[in-house]
Parts: C-alpha cells; structure tokens; sequence
C-alpha cells in the first residue's frame, strides 16, 4: 500500500488495494457531509454520497458497501470517544508513532494537545510488549 497518498487528502485514486479509488471516494464523501453538518443542514443522502455509494458498491458489492459504512461509523464515533474524553497516548505508542504521526498530520488536531507534554518524541522499540509498558 502506498501510505503517502492514501495519507494524501487530495488523492482519491489507487493506493494498492483492491477498490481503494472508490473506497477512498466514499469515505471523502461521508466525511465532506460530517465536516459541513454544524454548518448546515445537508441534503441527506448527498448527490456526492450517492455517487460514491454507486461506485463503491458496483466495485465490491452490497455487502462491501455495508462493511464500508460500518468501518467509517466505527472510526468516526470511535475518534469523537477519544476527543470527548480527552483520550491521552501512552508512552509506548506515542514514541512509536511519531513518524506515522508526523506525516499524517495528526499532531495538528485538537486532541493531540492531550499528549502534548511528550509530543513528538520518538522512541525504538525491541518487541511489542515494550510497545505498551
């Protein structure tokens, strides 16, 4: 897989798995609709969900489709979770994820400011038990 562009907002193309162009459609889509919901009330669904469902669908079928929606369900309130309570990054993770972090752009968010006291140190680690000692 190619992370740079599937890290890559404006890329919604291939990134080396099967359907991504349509998966990364989709899921820009959804997200374009969240992003505009405290602005306004959207037309639900939206012409560009539609589209998108369309294509992502004809790509891996009905069931695809669902396990789709449910994957961006599950982030979306899953990240809401974590900023609501102020969710930290252990140390494990947080020295571990520094480059991951870094070129995704996460360390932007507001939520980052929870780690912020170690942010963006980078540790090595030997196994994965250490990961999360």
């Amino acid at each position: 897989m190619d992370l740079d562009r599937a890290l890559d907002r404006g890329w919604i193309s291939d990134v080396g798995i099967p359907a991504s162009a349509e998966l990364l459609g989709y899921v820009e889509a959804v997200m374009a609709v969240t992003d505009r919901i405290d602005e306004q009330a959207p037309t639900i669904p939206s012409p560009e969900v539609l589209a998108a469902k369309r294509a992502l669908e004809s790509s891996v079928g009905t069931e695809g489709l669902w396990e789709a929606a449910a994957t961006v369900a599950a982030f979306t309130g899953l990240v809401r979770v974590a900023d609501g309570t102020g969710i930290q990054l252990d140390d494990g993770v947080l020295g571990a994820s520094v480059d991951i972090r870094a070129r995704s752009g996460i360390d932007g968010f507001a939520g980052a400011a929870n780690s912020a006291s170690a942010l963006p140190r980078s540790v090595e680690f030997s196994n994965v038990h250490d990961l999360f000692a």
